[in-house]
């Protein structure tokens, strides 16, 4: 059995991994905080899956928990919210955090370290987006994601660990955190309640959470080499025709007002992301359409509004 350390798993990616890993077989060990609010989200403790914890202030606790391992998954980073990612000191903090996960990572042996970047990395792009386009990343957020993809690439490289960097771009779902777009679009166009928007003109792009979590189980799987790998969808639009999509789905008792000027420490990329290098490693993935996924996150709603 294959064992898996994984840090950032309470967060809406982490922990729907989590449970994709140990659906594939794999045995898992996550570090959590003890006074994590999400903690009840994760499955319970058994043979294949272990909490350990601890924090990224005190990353070596993990060595305590276990000697050994195939693969480190380390999603844990702090301020991804929009203050934080314009905070030069968190964000510093964080690669300093991530390099010490890696030390740790080739301590246990590990064959790979996963590691999410993002499409931040890449700056205000208006072209297709291709892992090989140079980056120049505005926030303090992708700098920091870029400065630890390069770090840690000439650490694995001489170490023989496989360093495998993923530029995430936009993942949505049933249990993301509250306030993303889509969530607040769901909830709101639902509920009789007006959505407040930017000009929404820019191109964008979205994965739903089951696809994502198929890719990376399918890229562990497959061994896949180092490198930079962009995980995103296949449906790249004008970001207000999501959020039509989203209202025409919804009981429309909410509206939706485009045209107000909102800040966005990325500043206002196209995202349009080119996926092939993904597509050459896996073959043939899940895909879910939009629609699907907004269906499914109502249904979801629904149900709990009934618990």
């Amino acid at each position: 059995m294959k064992t898996i350390v994984m840090t950032g798993a309470t967060s809406f990616l982490g922990r729907n991994l989590v449970k994709t890993f140990i659906k594939k077989g794999y045995e898992v060990f996550a570090l959590v905080r003890k006074n994590s609010a999400s903690i009840h989200l994760l499955p319970e403790e058994n043979e294949r899956f272990h909490l350990m914890y601890g924090s990224l202030e005190n990353l070596t606790c993990i060595e305590d928990y276990i000697k050994e391992a195939n693969y480190f998954v380390h999603f844990a980073w702090d301020g991804s919210g929009n203050a934080g990612r314009a905070n030069y000191e968190i964000q510093s903090k964080n690669v300093w955090y991530s390099m010490e996960a890696l030390k740790i990572a080739d301590r246990l042996g590990c064959e790979s370290f996963w590691f999410p970047g993002s499409q931040a990395e890449y700056g205000v792009k208006h072209e297709p987006i291709s892992e090989e386009m140079e980056c120049h990343p505005v926030s303090e957020y992708g700098k920091s994601k870029l400065k630890f993809g390069n770090m840690a690439e000439e650490f694995c490289r001489d170490k023989k660990i496989r360093f495998i960097h993923l530029r995430i771009f936009s993942i949505y779902g049933a249990d993301d955190r509250p306030g993303t777009l889509v969530d607040t679009c769901v909830r709101k166009f639902n509920s009789g309640e007006t959505v407040q928007l930017g000009n929404c003109t820019q191109k964008w792009n979205y994965l739903y959470i089951d696809d994502f979590t198929d890719m990376i189980s399918r890229m562990m799987e497959k061994n896949i080499d180092t490198g930079i790998y962009n995980i995103s969808g296949v449906d790249t639009r004008v970001l207000r025709e999501f959020v039509t999509e989203i209202y025409h789905l919804s009981n429309q008792t909410g509206n939706y007002e485009f045209g107000n000027n909102i800040v966005n420490p990325e500043g206002t990329p196209d995202l349009e992301p080119v996926i092939k290098k993904v597509d050459r490693v896996i073959g043939t993935h899940k895909i879910t359409t939009f629609s699907d996924g907004i269906r499914e996150i109502m249904k979801r709603i629904e149900e709990e509004s009934f618990v």
